[in-house]
């Protein structure tokens, strides 16, 4: 068990394609069946493919199987979904790089003014321009956590993992791309690691 509590910054770090953003999309599911507002700002995926990932979680079944009926169906889950959601979900539509003043902003007026609890930033790397401005990462993310604590949300915020030698290798907090300060001012450090050796030995077998 785990609990997100209020006035707190969650980071998610973890390689590409190694799940980050599927863990929180799952994370973001259970906490609007909570009853709690979400907002998702992702610069590096568009709302449309967001919504349908999380509708394929939501519903448990892979939308892209081909069947006769599929237009219905996808409509069918579509309408259930908005019922579970309704206007607990909300996406903030910008892809690419942005500047940290934006997500900050954008960060205050979900929480002032559609009363979001919960605020997902996928990712770090594209509110701070600049792998190696370690000062502006620092910066960024002691805003983000003042942000948290003022406005009593939680803010979960996803982040990279240096790449490593291989990806059967498990990282550690260590292996967190820029400044240690990034780890070191956030409440709670969930890595997210992908087992592909084990998922390649279970289709082989």
């Amino acid at each position: 068990s785990f609990r997100f509590r209020r006035g707190e910054v969650t980071l998610y770090a973890g390689s590409n394609g190694g799940g980050k953003s599927l863990v929180t999309g799952q994370i973001a599911l259970g906490l609007i069946q909570q009853g709690q507002r979400v907002c998702i700002q992702s610069f590096e995926m568009k709302p449309k493919r967001t919504v349908y990932r999380m509708l394929r979680q939501f519903s448990g079944v892979n939308l892209d199987v081909p069947r006769m009926d599929r237009a219905r169906y996808v409509g069918s889950v579509l309408d259930r979904f908005h019922g579970f959601a309704g206007n607990r979900l909300w996406l903030y539509d910008q892809q690419g790089t942005v500047t940290s003043n934006q997500v900050i902003a954008v960060t205050r007026f979900s929480a002032l003014e559609l009363g979001v609890g919960h605020v997902f930033i996928d990712s770090l790397m594209k509110c701070v321009p600049g792998e190696d401005d370690y000062n502006a990462q620092k910066a960024f993310v002691d805003e983000i956590t003042a942000v948290a604590r003022d406005h009593n949300i939680h803010v979960h915020l996803i982040h990279h993992i240096r790449k490593l030698q291989s990806e059967e290798l498990q990282p550690n907090k260590l292996d967190i791309k820029g400044t240690g300060a990034i780890t070191d001012q956030v409440d709670n450090v969930f890595l997210v690691w992908r087992n592909k050796k084990k998922e390649h030995d279970l289709h082989t077998k």
